[in-house]
Protein backbone atom coordinates (compact mmCIF):
# COMPACT_ATOMS: atom_id res chain seq x y z
CA UNK A 1 0.00 0.00 0.00
CA UNK A 2 1.24 3.50 -0.81
CA UNK A 3 2.69 4.98 2.38
CA UNK A 4 0.88 8.30 2.00
CA UNK A 5 -2.44 6.48 1.62
CA UNK A 6 -1.65 4.41 4.70
CA UNK A 7 -0.84 7.58 6.65
CA UNK A 8 -4.15 9.16 5.59
CA UNK A 9 -6.07 6.06 6.71
CA UNK A 10 -4.32 6.12 10.08
CA UNK A 11 -5.31 9.77 10.49
CA UNK A 12 -8.95 8.87 9.89
CA UNK A 13 -8.73 6.02 12.40
CA UNK A 14 -7.19 8.34 15.00
CA UNK A 15 -9.85 11.03 14.58
CA UNK A 16 -12.61 8.41 14.80
CA UNK A 17 -11.08 6.90 17.95
CA UNK A 18 -10.87 10.17 19.90
CA UNK A 19 -13.65 10.37 22.45
CA UNK A 20 -13.20 6.76 23.55
CA UNK A 21 -12.10 6.27 27.13
CA UNK A 22 -8.41 6.43 28.04
CA UNK A 23 -8.93 5.62 31.73
CA UNK A 24 -11.06 3.73 34.23
CA UNK A 25 -9.74 5.61 37.28
CA UNK A 26 -12.26 6.70 39.91
CA UNK A 27 -10.15 9.85 40.42
CA UNK A 28 -11.10 11.02 36.93
CA UNK A 29 -14.54 12.01 38.31
CA UNK A 30 -12.96 15.04 40.03
CA UNK A 31 -12.08 18.39 38.45
CA UNK A 32 -11.55 18.15 34.69
CA UNK A 33 -10.33 14.55 34.85
CA UNK A 34 -6.84 13.07 34.75
CA UNK A 35 -4.27 15.26 32.98
CA UNK A 36 -2.52 13.40 30.14
CA UNK A 37 1.16 13.59 29.19
CA UNK A 38 2.09 15.22 25.87
CA UNK A 39 5.13 12.97 25.44
CA UNK A 40 5.22 10.63 22.47
CA UNK A 41 6.45 7.05 22.90
CA UNK A 42 10.05 8.20 22.37
CA UNK A 43 9.97 10.67 25.25
CA UNK A 44 7.67 8.49 27.38
CA UNK A 45 10.44 5.89 27.49
CA UNK A 46 12.71 8.54 29.04
CA UNK A 47 10.38 9.28 31.95
CA UNK A 48 8.34 11.82 29.91
CA UNK A 49 11.27 14.25 29.72
CA UNK A 50 11.52 16.54 26.68
CA UNK A 51 11.77 20.23 27.55
CA UNK A 52 15.44 20.33 26.48
CA UNK A 53 15.34 17.69 23.70
CA UNK A 54 15.16 18.56 20.01
CA UNK A 55 12.79 17.08 17.41
CA UNK A 56 15.45 15.01 15.69
CA UNK A 57 13.77 12.16 13.83
CA UNK A 58 10.61 12.44 15.93
CA UNK A 59 8.15 15.16 17.04
CA UNK A 60 8.56 16.68 20.50
CA UNK A 61 5.27 18.38 21.48
CA UNK A 62 6.42 19.17 25.01
CA UNK A 63 8.41 22.19 23.77
CA UNK A 64 7.56 23.79 20.40
CA UNK A 65 11.07 25.30 20.18
CA UNK A 66 12.27 21.78 19.35
CA UNK A 67 10.53 21.99 15.94
CA UNK A 68 13.30 24.28 14.68
CA UNK A 69 15.52 21.17 14.42
CA UNK A 70 13.29 19.41 11.86
CA UNK A 71 15.00 18.28 8.66
CA UNK A 72 14.21 20.44 5.63
CA UNK A 73 13.76 17.47 3.28
CA UNK A 74 11.34 15.38 5.32
CA UNK A 75 7.73 15.39 6.43
CA UNK A 76 7.16 13.48 9.70
CA UNK A 77 3.90 11.74 10.66
CA UNK A 78 3.36 10.09 14.02
CA UNK A 79 0.40 8.05 15.20
CA UNK A 80 0.42 6.56 18.67
CA UNK A 81 -1.75 4.17 20.65
CA UNK A 82 -1.57 2.81 24.15
CA UNK A 83 -2.84 -0.12 26.18
CA UNK A 84 -3.04 0.00 29.95
CA UNK A 85 -3.49 -2.78 32.49
CA UNK A 86 -4.69 -1.33 35.79
CA UNK A 87 -5.27 -2.69 39.29
CA UNK A 88 -7.50 -0.72 41.66
CA UNK A 89 -7.37 -1.58 45.37
CA UNK A 90 -9.46 -0.25 48.26
CA UNK A 91 -9.63 -1.52 51.84
CA UNK A 92 -12.55 -3.75 50.93
CA UNK A 93 -12.20 -4.76 47.28
CA UNK A 94 -9.93 -5.10 44.25
CA UNK A 95 -10.62 -4.67 40.54
CA UNK A 96 -8.60 -5.13 37.34
CA UNK A 97 -9.22 -3.12 34.16
CA UNK A 98 -7.91 -2.97 30.63
CA UNK A 99 -8.05 0.22 28.49
CA UNK A 100 -6.80 0.78 24.95
CA UNK A 101 -7.11 3.67 22.52
CA UNK A 102 -5.42 5.77 19.85
CA UNK A 103 -3.58 8.32 22.00
CA UNK A 104 -2.21 10.98 19.67
CA UNK A 105 -1.56 12.09 16.11
CA UNK A 106 1.09 14.60 15.02
CA UNK A 107 2.88 15.83 11.92
CA UNK A 108 5.73 18.24 11.32
CA UNK A 109 7.92 19.72 8.60
CA UNK A 110 10.33 22.54 7.83
CA UNK A 111 8.19 25.53 6.79
CA UNK A 112 11.09 27.96 6.17
CA UNK A 113 14.81 28.31 6.45
CA UNK A 114 14.73 28.78 10.23
CA UNK A 115 11.14 27.72 10.90
CA UNK A 116 9.78 24.30 11.82
CA UNK A 117 6.02 23.79 11.97
CA UNK A 118 3.70 21.01 13.05
CA UNK A 119 0.23 20.02 14.21
CA UNK A 120 -0.95 17.54 16.83
CA UNK A 121 -4.18 16.05 18.11
CA UNK A 122 -4.13 14.53 21.60
CA UNK A 123 -6.11 14.30 24.85
CA UNK A 124 -5.58 17.05 27.44
CA UNK A 125 -7.54 15.18 30.13
CA UNK A 126 -9.56 11.98 30.37
CA UNK A 127 -12.69 10.95 32.27
CA UNK A 128 -13.80 7.34 32.57
CA UNK A 129 -15.14 5.51 35.62
CA UNK A 130 -17.88 3.22 36.93
CA UNK A 131 -18.48 3.18 40.69
CA UNK A 132 -21.10 1.13 42.56
CA UNK A 133 -22.39 2.43 45.87
CA UNK A 134 -25.35 2.78 48.22
CA UNK A 135 -27.39 5.64 49.67
CA UNK A 136 -29.64 5.77 52.70
CA UNK A 137 -33.37 6.33 52.32
CA UNK A 138 -33.97 9.65 54.05
CA UNK A 139 -35.03 9.14 57.66
CA UNK A 140 -34.37 5.39 57.68
CA UNK A 141 -31.53 2.91 57.96
CA UNK A 142 -32.50 1.27 54.68
CA UNK A 143 -30.31 1.71 51.61
CA UNK A 144 -30.79 1.56 47.87
CA UNK A 145 -28.09 0.86 45.25
CA UNK A 146 -26.59 3.68 43.18
CA UNK A 147 -24.13 3.72 40.32
CA UNK A 148 -21.89 6.57 39.19
CA UNK A 149 -20.79 6.62 35.55
CA UNK A 150 -18.54 9.02 33.69
CA UNK A 151 -16.87 9.21 30.30
CA UNK A 152 -15.30 11.85 28.07
CA UNK A 153 -12.60 14.42 28.69
CA UNK A 154 -10.85 17.32 26.95
CA UNK A 155 -9.09 17.04 23.60
CA UNK A 156 -6.58 19.51 22.18
CA UNK A 157 -5.52 20.33 18.66
CA UNK A 158 -2.28 22.30 18.53
CA UNK A 159 -0.24 24.30 16.04
CA UNK A 160 3.46 24.16 16.94
CA UNK A 161 6.11 26.59 15.65
CA UNK A 162 9.83 26.59 16.35
CA UNK A 163 12.15 29.39 15.18
CA UNK A 164 15.95 29.23 15.13
CA UNK A 165 16.86 32.86 15.92
CA UNK A 166 20.59 32.32 16.23
CA UNK A 167 22.91 29.36 15.84
CA UNK A 168 22.27 28.08 19.37
CA UNK A 169 18.94 29.67 20.35
CA UNK A 170 15.42 28.60 19.33
CA UNK A 171 12.06 30.01 20.39
CA UNK A 172 8.73 28.25 20.16
CA UNK A 173 5.01 28.84 20.47
CA UNK A 174 2.14 26.34 20.55
CA UNK A 175 -1.39 27.59 19.94
CA UNK A 176 -3.97 25.05 21.12
CA UNK A 177 -7.73 24.81 21.02
CA UNK A 178 -9.11 22.73 23.89
CA UNK A 179 -12.61 21.31 23.70
CA UNK A 180 -14.58 18.40 25.01
CA UNK A 181 -17.54 17.06 26.89
CA UNK A 182 -18.07 14.69 29.78
CA UNK A 183 -21.20 12.71 30.55
CA UNK A 184 -21.69 12.28 34.30
CA UNK A 185 -24.59 10.03 35.32
CA UNK A 186 -25.91 9.00 38.73
CA UNK A 187 -28.26 6.01 38.51
CA UNK A 188 -30.55 5.31 41.49
CA UNK A 189 -32.27 1.93 41.57
CA UNK A 190 -35.62 2.15 43.38
CA UNK A 191 -37.45 -1.09 42.33
CA UNK A 192 -38.20 -2.12 45.91
CA UNK A 193 -39.31 1.40 46.87
CA UNK A 194 -41.24 3.00 44.01
CA UNK A 195 -40.72 0.43 41.29
CA UNK A 196 -38.47 2.48 38.98
CA UNK A 197 -34.93 3.59 38.21
CA UNK A 198 -34.02 7.30 38.18
CA UNK A 199 -31.19 8.85 36.16
CA UNK A 200 -29.53 12.17 36.99
CA UNK A 201 -27.36 13.08 34.00
CA UNK A 202 -25.06 16.07 33.53
CA UNK A 203 -23.32 16.76 30.25
CA UNK A 204 -20.39 19.19 30.69
CA UNK A 205 -19.04 21.17 27.71
CA UNK A 206 -15.62 22.85 27.83
CA UNK A 207 -13.71 25.00 25.34
CA UNK A 208 -10.83 27.50 25.36
CA UNK A 209 -7.68 28.65 23.52
CA UNK A 210 -4.30 28.10 25.16
CA UNK A 211 -0.87 29.50 24.27
CA UNK A 212 2.39 27.96 25.42
CA UNK A 213 5.80 29.60 24.89
CA UNK A 214 9.20 27.94 24.98
CA UNK A 215 12.89 28.21 24.22
CA UNK A 216 15.93 25.95 23.84
CA UNK A 217 19.57 27.05 24.06
CA UNK A 218 22.46 24.81 23.08
CA UNK A 219 26.10 25.05 24.09
CA UNK A 220 28.84 22.91 22.57
CA UNK A 221 31.45 21.52 24.95
CA UNK A 222 34.08 19.82 22.81
CA UNK A 223 32.17 17.07 20.98
CA UNK A 224 29.32 17.13 23.51
CA UNK A 225 26.18 19.31 23.66
CA UNK A 226 24.50 20.89 26.66
CA UNK A 227 20.90 22.08 26.09
CA UNK A 228 18.74 24.21 28.38
CA UNK A 229 15.01 24.56 27.78
CA UNK A 230 11.90 26.06 29.35
CA UNK A 231 8.18 26.49 28.62
CA UNK A 232 5.39 28.55 30.16
CA UNK A 233 1.72 29.27 29.67
CA UNK A 234 -0.45 31.89 31.36
CA UNK A 235 -3.73 31.14 33.15
CA UNK A 236 -6.57 30.71 30.67
CA UNK A 237 -10.29 30.80 31.50
CA UNK A 238 -12.42 27.85 30.48
CA UNK A 239 -15.73 28.44 28.72
CA UNK A 240 -17.78 25.83 30.58
CA UNK A 241 -21.45 24.96 30.95
CA UNK A 242 -23.50 21.88 31.68
CA UNK A 243 -26.90 20.54 30.75
CA UNK A 244 -28.71 18.55 33.45
CA UNK A 245 -31.47 16.08 32.76
CA UNK A 246 -33.38 13.95 35.29
CA UNK A 247 -35.51 11.11 33.95
CA UNK A 248 -36.75 7.61 34.81
CA UNK A 249 -37.93 4.45 33.12
CA UNK A 250 -41.23 6.01 32.17
CA UNK A 251 -40.66 9.76 31.76
CA UNK A 252 -37.83 11.11 29.60
CA UNK A 253 -37.77 14.58 31.17
CA UNK A 254 -38.63 14.94 34.85
CA UNK A 255 -36.42 18.02 35.08
CA UNK A 256 -33.89 19.79 32.85
CA UNK A 257 -31.77 22.94 32.99
CA UNK A 258 -28.61 24.51 31.58
CA UNK A 259 -26.07 26.37 33.70
CA UNK A 260 -22.95 28.37 32.84
CA UNK A 261 -19.89 27.78 35.04
CA UNK A 262 -17.66 30.83 35.49
CA UNK A 263 -14.06 31.45 36.58
CA UNK A 264 -12.66 27.92 36.05
CA UNK A 265 -9.09 28.17 34.73
CA UNK A 266 -6.32 26.22 33.09
CA UNK A 267 -3.56 27.42 35.44
CA UNK A 268 -0.18 29.01 34.86
CA UNK A 269 2.38 26.27 34.27
CA UNK A 270 6.16 26.44 34.09
CA UNK A 271 8.64 23.80 32.92
CA UNK A 272 12.43 23.77 32.86
CA UNK A 273 14.75 21.12 31.53
CA UNK A 274 18.39 20.31 30.82
CA UNK A 275 19.96 17.64 28.63
CA UNK A 276 23.51 16.57 27.94
CA UNK A 277 24.47 14.54 24.86
CA UNK A 278 27.94 13.13 24.26
CA UNK A 279 29.67 12.01 21.10
CA UNK A 280 29.13 8.31 21.88
CA UNK A 281 25.35 8.51 21.52
CA UNK A 282 24.37 8.86 25.19
CA UNK A 283 21.85 11.53 26.23
CA UNK A 284 20.84 12.37 29.81
CA UNK A 285 17.82 14.64 30.36
CA UNK A 286 15.84 15.91 33.32
CA UNK A 287 12.71 18.09 33.61
CA UNK A 288 10.93 19.99 36.37
CA UNK A 289 7.39 21.38 36.31
CA UNK A 290 5.37 23.74 38.53
CA UNK A 291 1.60 24.31 38.06
CA UNK A 292 -0.52 26.83 39.98
CA UNK A 293 -3.70 24.76 40.21
CA UNK A 294 -4.92 26.42 43.42
CA UNK A 295 -5.85 29.45 41.27
CA UNK A 296 -7.98 27.36 38.91
CA UNK A 297 -11.21 27.70 40.98
CA UNK A 298 -12.33 24.22 39.95
CA UNK A 299 -15.03 22.78 42.21
CA UNK A 300 -14.01 19.40 43.63
CA UNK A 301 -16.43 17.44 45.80
CA UNK A 302 -14.75 16.12 48.98
CA UNK A 303 -11.50 17.73 47.93
CA UNK A 304 -9.62 20.71 46.54
CA UNK A 305 -7.03 21.67 43.96
CA UNK A 306 -3.44 22.47 44.90
CA UNK A 307 -0.22 23.71 43.35
CA UNK A 308 1.93 20.87 42.03
CA UNK A 309 5.55 19.99 41.44
CA UNK A 310 6.76 17.26 39.10
CA UNK A 311 10.15 15.90 38.14
CA UNK A 312 11.47 13.37 35.64
CA UNK A 313 14.78 11.99 34.45
CA UNK A 314 15.70 9.90 31.45
CA UNK A 315 18.65 8.42 29.63
CA UNK A 316 18.96 7.31 26.02
CA UNK A 317 21.53 5.57 23.89
CA UNK A 318 21.37 5.61 20.11
CA UNK A 319 24.08 4.67 17.60
CA UNK A 320 26.14 7.49 16.14
CA UNK A 321 26.84 5.67 12.86
CA UNK A 322 25.35 2.95 10.67
CA UNK A 323 25.91 -0.68 11.73
CA UNK A 324 25.19 -3.76 9.61
CA UNK A 325 23.88 -5.67 12.63
CA UNK A 326 20.27 -4.57 13.23
CA UNK A 327 20.37 -4.82 17.03
CA UNK A 328 23.19 -2.24 17.06
CA UNK A 329 20.92 0.28 15.31
CA UNK A 330 18.19 0.10 17.98
CA UNK A 331 17.75 3.06 20.37
CA UNK A 332 17.42 2.23 24.09
CA UNK A 333 15.85 4.35 26.88
CA UNK A 334 15.19 4.33 30.63
CA UNK A 335 13.47 6.88 32.86
CA UNK A 336 11.68 7.69 36.10
CA UNK A 337 9.18 10.35 37.21
CA UNK A 338 7.29 11.73 40.20
CA UNK A 339 4.15 13.84 39.82
CA UNK A 340 2.16 15.67 42.45
CA UNK A 341 -1.46 15.45 41.26
CA UNK A 342 -3.53 18.63 41.18
CA UNK A 343 -6.25 17.06 43.35
CA UNK A 344 -6.31 16.44 47.08
CA UNK A 345 -9.25 14.19 48.03
CA UNK A 346 -10.47 14.09 51.64
CA UNK A 347 -7.21 15.84 52.59
CA UNK A 348 -5.19 12.98 51.07
CA UNK A 349 -2.74 13.40 48.22
CA UNK A 350 -2.91 10.97 45.29
CA UNK A 351 0.54 11.58 43.83
CA UNK A 352 1.96 9.29 41.15
CA UNK A 353 5.43 7.88 40.52
CA UNK A 354 6.81 5.44 38.05
CA UNK A 355 9.56 3.86 35.98
CA UNK A 356 9.77 3.72 32.18
CA UNK A 357 11.72 1.97 29.45
CA UNK A 358 11.63 2.19 25.68
CA UNK A 359 13.21 1.27 22.38
CA UNK A 360 13.11 2.54 18.81
CA UNK A 361 13.19 0.07 15.94
CA UNK A 362 14.49 1.83 12.78
CA UNK A 363 13.10 0.97 9.36
CA UNK A 364 14.94 1.03 6.03
CA UNK A 365 13.22 4.21 4.74
CA UNK A 366 13.98 6.23 7.87
CA UNK A 367 10.62 5.55 9.53
CA UNK A 368 10.52 4.21 13.08
CA UNK A 369 8.55 2.01 15.44
CA UNK A 370 8.73 3.46 18.97
CA UNK A 371 7.82 1.32 21.98
CA UNK A 372 7.57 2.47 25.61
CA UNK A 373 6.66 0.64 28.80
CA UNK A 374 5.56 2.40 31.99
CA UNK A 375 5.00 1.10 35.52
CA UNK A 376 3.13 3.63 37.66
CA UNK A 377 1.59 3.81 41.12
CA UNK A 378 -0.81 6.49 42.35
CA UNK A 379 -3.50 7.08 44.95
CA UNK A 380 -3.83 5.69 48.47
CA UNK A 381 -6.05 3.32 50.44
CA UNK A 382 -6.32 5.77 53.31
CA UNK A 383 -9.65 7.49 54.06
CA UNK A 384 -11.51 4.95 51.93
CA UNK A 385 -9.70 5.95 48.73
CA UNK A 386 -8.22 3.75 46.00
CA UNK A 387 -4.63 2.75 45.33
CA UNK A 388 -3.92 2.39 41.60
CA UNK A 389 -1.20 0.43 39.80
CA UNK A 390 -0.73 0.75 36.04
CA UNK A 391 1.32 -1.07 33.44
CA UNK A 392 1.10 0.88 30.18
CA UNK A 393 2.50 0.08 26.75
CA UNK A 394 2.71 2.81 24.10
CA UNK A 395 3.28 2.06 20.44
CA UNK A 396 4.18 4.90 18.06
CA UNK A 397 4.58 4.68 14.30
CA UNK A 398 6.67 7.51 12.85
CA UNK A 399 6.60 7.83 9.06
CA UNK A 400 9.46 9.75 7.48
CA UNK A 401 8.30 11.06 4.08
CA UNK A 402 10.67 12.71 1.57
CA UNK A 403 8.19 15.29 0.30
CA UNK A 404 10.51 18.18 -0.40
CA UNK A 405 13.19 16.67 -2.59
CA UNK A 406 13.38 17.19 -6.34
CA UNK A 407 13.64 13.90 -8.17
CA UNK A 408 16.07 13.54 -11.07
CA UNK A 409 15.37 11.08 -13.85
CA UNK A 410 18.09 9.85 -16.23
Amino acid sequence: MNKRLLTFLLILIAIHSFGQNNTSSSYSRFGIGLIESKADATLAGMGHTGVALSSSGYLNNINAASYSALDSAHFLFNIQGKTSFAKYQSNTSQQNNFDANIESLSMGFRAGRNWGMGFSLSPYSSVGYKIDGEKYILGTTQTYPTQYLGEGGISQISWHNGFALFKNLSLGISASYLWGSSDIIEVSYYPSIIGETTYNERNYHIATFLLQYGFQWQHTIGQNTLTLGATANIATELDTYYKQLIYNDYTSDLSSNTKQLNNALIPCAYQAGVSYANSKGWTLATDFRYDLWDKSELKVSNGKTRNTLAGSIGIQHKPTRYYSAYYRRIHYRLGAFYNQEYLSIQEKNIDSKGLTAGITLPMADGSRINLAYEYKKSGTRQAGLVKETYQTIRIGLSFNERWFQKRTFK
